[in-house]
């Protein structure tokens, strides 16, 4: 894991009294003020999202802890918590797996340097109380010379001047942006850089860095810390990585860089790149609460020139803003300003014309339905269709079993048969009262196979026209038995779907006669359809609260796509032009006309 030189006694004392124990893979350093920790050092490899649970549950008298790490590569986490002077410090540690003993003995090495790593801390504290106090200083200077610059060049000349007296670096280049570009207007030692060079590009190379991430950047030489330096150590909010962001400023004869971004609202209007020599010692100034701080105060200087010097832009909106105050005066201006508004806009609205168009739920019905039933007792043969399928003439859309009928029928036959040759028999002994008995059974024979023609017949059921299935199950009870008079299937005429629509009783007399009207199906949420009313019902239902009228509409033309009895989806229906203010106040308006007849 890469990480800059340690640029502060903290991060210098976890490299001197840490770095050198055998088989800790990661330390990460928090130091508390007022409950509000600062995350201040962070190498090798830390268990992730670690830190949230021991500092939720830190206490000043904790001392230290250890305990298991789950997963492939295992190992302990060691934590150490301490409290002095009104700092809290908390050490997360990541061991490798190893002995008992070992660990222990590792621990207490660690335990004997907590003392000199809260030492550090506390001096670390007093450092940048200092550096923000000196960064308080010449803030000062800055803010007064802000009000006194007439141009952004002037500004930037200002900054440079400051910053060389307070930093001593070797180079400070200022940066405006010029729309989306950003553009090098000032350096060092005063006048501009106008042509193209190899040190303007790369001062602009590193303005570029905190455009892309937004926030200061701080550029210094790499070290490895915990292992080897990889290619993939690099920062995720730059295009660039550690080591080539360092040859950028070696290219320019620098040792170091800070790269400062001063802001306009939420937008970068400009960016301060600082170098350092490489003899000087910088570290004191590279640290991101100082730099932070210097931002901030840019900023602030921009926006007092900004004020104090407005730009032809500004100036016309300064005169149209004066000229507000004249016409509306400085005491209840808001409330004039808004009568006037809230006029025009309602004279604008009582003119201009708008297609009113409601909207209510609505659902697709089947008018044509026929419900086909079992003939009589027996079991399901066949049913190919299911509920959407579409059938023509001829499909069978129900069968029961035969063989039963067709076995009875045959029983019958040579029942009738056998009586047929008895009645010539008694007809040749010329027995009268046989001849009528077997004359009778014979009638009744004919009426039973008779009877069992017409169940053969009514076996099975065949589609006479176009149709589609919207209702019944008996594709799931082919094998079962069904009893006589038993719905199995339920069937439309593929040309009878309609849309049924429950419209509100204050919008019903307003629904012009075979008005239009557009459908969207939530099954279809990009083709919409077109229909036109056909029958308002007299039957009205309750819906949302509503009193509501039932309206049936029919389409303009067939669909495009595969409609289905009980799809749902919206309409809106086409009630005429009228004005944007009786179509926004229709509701308010109503309510008044009922409320002062009702008064009256």
């Amino acid at each position: 894991m890469k990480m800059a030189p340690a640029t502060t006694k903290f991060e210098r004392a976890v490299l001197s009294h840490l770095s050198s124990i055998q088989g800790l893979r990661g330390v990460q350093g928090f130091v508390g003020v007022g409950g509000e920790w600062t995350e201040v050092v962070r190498l090798g490899e830390i268990v992730a999202d670690s830190h949230a649970k021991v500092l939720a549950a830190f206490d000043a008298q904790a001392g230290g802890a250890v305990e298991a790490v789950s997963g492939p590569d295992g190992g302990w986490l060691a934590t150490y918590m301490l409290g002095r002077a009104g700092l809290d410090l908390s050490l997360i540690m990541h061991l490798k797996q190893q002995k008992p003993h070992e660990l222990q003995a590792k621990l207490k090495s660690i335990e004997a340097s907590v003392g000199w790593l809260m030492v550090a801390a506390l001096e670390d504290r007093r450092h940048l109380q200092d550096e923000r106090a000196f960064v308080g200083e010449i803030g000062v200077q800055i803010l007064l010379d802000a009000a006194r610059a007439r141009s952004s060049r002037v500004l930037a000349d200002q900054w440079i001047a400051r910053l060389e007296k307070a930093l001593q670096p070797g180079l400070v280049a200022v940066h405006w942006m010029r729309g989306d570009k950003l553009c090098l207007t000032s350096v060092s030692g005063g006048g501009t850089i106008e042509r193209q060079s190899d040190a303007r590009g790369v001062l602009e190379q590193l303005a570029k860095l905190v455009v892309s991430s937004h926030a200061p950047k701080l550029i210094q030489p790499i070290t490895k810390v915990f292992g080897p330096l990889t290619a993939a150590d690099t920062d995720p909010a730059s295009e660039f990585g550690a080591t080539d962001e360092m040859m950028l400023v070696e290219r320019i004869g620098g040792g170091s860089a800070m790269v400062v971004p001063v802001f306009r609202g939420a937008i970068i209007d400009a960016v301060v790149v600082v170098v350092f020599d490489p003899k000087t010692d910088s570290s004191h100034l590279l640290r991101p609460a100082p730099v932070d701080d210097l931002s901030g105060l840019l900023t602030e200087a921009l926006a007092i020139q900004r004020r104090g010097h407005p730009s032809v832009f500004r100036r016309i909106g300064n005169w149209i803003s004066g000229l507000f105050r004249a016409v509306f005066g400085t005491t209840l201006w808001k409330l004039k300003l808004a009568v006037v508004v809230m006029t025009a806009a309602i004279a604008i609205a009582a003119v201009t014309p708008s297609q009113q168009r409601p909207d209510f739920t609505a659902s697709i019905e089947a008018r044509e339905r026929r419900v086909i039933s079992a003939p009589f007792d027996g079991f399901l043969a066949e049913a190919p269709f299911q509920i959407g399928d579409s059938v023509v003439p001829g499909d069978v859309l129900v069968a029961l079993e035969q063989a039963d009928i067709r076995l009875e029928i045959a029983q019958q036959r040579a029942e009738l048969a056998e009586i047929e040759a008895e009645l010539q028999a008694a007809r040749a002994e010329r027995d009268v009262a046989a001849t009528r008995l077997l004359g009778s059974r014979i009638a009744q024979s004919q009426v039973t196979l008779d009877l069992l023609a017409r169940q053969l017949d009514l076996a099975r059921f065949e589609a006479q026209s176009a149709a589609v299935v919207v209702g019944g199950d008996a594709w799931r009870r082919v094998g079962d038995r069904v009893r006589l008079g038993e719905p199995l299937l339920e069937v439309a005429a593929a040309d009878s779907f309609r849309v049924r629509a429950f419209v509100d009783e204050d919008w019903v007399a307003n629904l012009p006669p075979r008005a239009e009207a557009k459908l969207l199906l939530t099954a279809y949420p990009g083709s919409p359809m077109t229909l036109q009313i056909d029958i308002i019902g007299a039957d009205p239902v309750t819906v949302e609260g509503s009193n509501s009228f039932p309206v049936w509409l029919t389409f303009a033309e067939p669909p495009a796509v595969q409609v289905l009895d009980g799809m749902r989806g919206v309409i809106r229906v086409d009630v005429g032009e009228r004005t944007f203010l009786d179509a926004y106040s229709r509701g308010l308006a109503r309510w008044l006309q009922r409320s002062l007849w009702r008064w009256s």
